[in-house]
């Protein structure tokens, strides 16, 4: 990069130095006043050889047009001491620049000092003694006169065009592995520790690549052995559960009928705990799937178990993804819109790159300020620790870990007469609307 921000100066500054010093060649270098004189005499001019003057009679001169042509006239007149209609000057190609040539012998003419400049060619007159004309003419290729003037200012856009392109491969050759590792370290954040931060760029954000990917690792490993100790902790508190329920067997009925009920809520929180960490470590299987079907499926069976849930699909949508994750996104979502709500109404539809399902309860909703805890596991927002209402906390926590797997998300929000959680999923690799 440093040697592509050299290379964009040296190529600069040799446009700059080439526009600059470009010779057109004595035909079209200035020519001063004085010179002109000096032609009419037929004396030498250092830039213009004589074989570059072309002299001639003509029976009848032209009239000086403009106000330019007028003033070297009669400075020139003045000049070789002739009277002002005797001596004639048309201009060929300084028509562009009139009002420097009069603003000059506007200016200096009173102190005897002016002397303009004309680039381009022309056509002196000098009338003889005879009534005839004698012409000395400096014929220029008008626009190679200009290109003199153009090439000059238009090194400056020359410049700007060779920068751009330049400034925006140096940007881009900067950027992309900056973007990339601030990419890489937002899916971290997101719990997302299976993809490597790409170690390219400069020297710094590979050092910092290499420093974040064994961050990452180490993330990843003791994520592992933490779920594999909640599942290992879980999974063997089921032996001695069964050993309870067959030492209360003949127990009192109603010591028998406490313990049960303790038994089954152990027995609830120990599933939704290996739910969790089956979450957390299975490998994504995807397969295409009907989601209308899969979410009607779920409302039947709702609606055969009493709750109050309506559906109706509109389109057909085929989503890729794993079906045990997304019946297990689906069916927490709606379970829990059941236990606070009185009715749950579910709609999805495809909003730009991707498919978005609402889960609508007439319920209380939760608090705001608790609406950033929703999904951490165990934290459950009816404090009353009923276990009939309050639940165990894991619901909302294996949902989203569910969404994030299909990289979507889950949005909880509080609107006028309940409570919505809306699930989102890209279209782009996961994800296939079908018409």
């Amino acid at each position: 990069m440093i040697l592509l921000a050299l290379g964009t100066i040296a190529a600069i500054t040799a446009i700059n130095i080439l526009a600059i010093n470009f010779n057109y060649g004595p035909s079209s270098s200035p020519v001063s006043l004085y010179e002109m004189t000096r032609i009419v005499r037929g004396l030498d001019v250092v830039q213009i050889p004589p074989k570059l003057i072309e002299r001639g009679r003509a029976e009848q001169a032209p009239s000086s047009e403009g106000s330019a042509e007028r003033v070297v006239s009669r400075l020139l007149a003045a000049r070789l001491s002739l009277p002002e209609r005797d001596v004639r000057v048309r201009l060929q190609s300084d028509r562009f620049r009139p009002q420097v040539i009069v603003d000059e012998a506007r200016i200096y003419a009173d102190e005897g000092a002016a002397n303009p400049i004309l680039l381009g060619g022309f056509t002196i007159y000098v009338r003889q003694a005879d009534g005839a004309w004698q012409t000395h003419s400096r014929i220029v290729d008008y626009w190679q006169a200009r290109s003199v003037r153009f090439w000059r200012y238009a090194t400056y856009y020359l410049g700007i065009a060779i920068v751009l392109p330049l400034a925006m491969l140096f940007s881009a050759r900067f950027n992309r592995p900056v973007k990339a590792f601030a990419v890489s370290a937002g899916r971290i954040g997101d719990g997302h520790y299976d993809r490597p931060v790409p170690v390219v760029g400069p020297t710094e954000i590979r050092q910092a690549a290499v420093a974040l990917n064994d961050m990452q690792e180490r993330i990843a490993h003791l994520v592992r052995e933490r779920t594999a100790l909640v599942g290992a902790i879980a999974h063997d508190l089921r032996t001695p559960l069964s050993n309870l329920r067959f030492r209360v067997a003949n127990a009192d009925a109603e010591t028998r009928a406490s313990a049960e009920a303790e038994i089954r809520h152990m027995e609830q929180l120990i599933g939704s705990t290996l739910d969790y960490v089956d979450g957390e470590g299975r490998p994504l299987i995807t397969e295409p799937l009907d989601l209308g079907s899969l979410l009607q499926t779920l409302a039947d069976d709702c609606r055969d178990r009493g709750a109050n849930v309506s559906f109706n699909p509109a389109r057909k949508i085929t989503v890729r993804g794993d079906i045990v994750r997304l019946r297990r996104l689906f069916t927490n979502l709606i379970e829990n819109a059941i236990k606070f709500g009185n009715r749950v109404d579910l709609a999805y539809n495809v909003e730009g790159k991707e498919v978005v399902v609402d889960f609508m309860d007439d319920g209380p909703g939760i608090a705001e300020d608790d609406l950033p805890r929703a999904f951490d596991p165990f934290f459950r927002g009816e404090r009353s620790r009923n276990r009939s209402t309050g639940g165990i906390g894991l619901g909302l926590a294996i949902a989203e870990s569910a969404a994030r797997a299909h990289d979507g998300m889950i949005e909880l929000r509080n609107v006028p007469g309940g409570f919505r959680a809306r699930v989102r999923l890209p279209i782009g690799a996961p994800v296939v609307a079908v018409t």
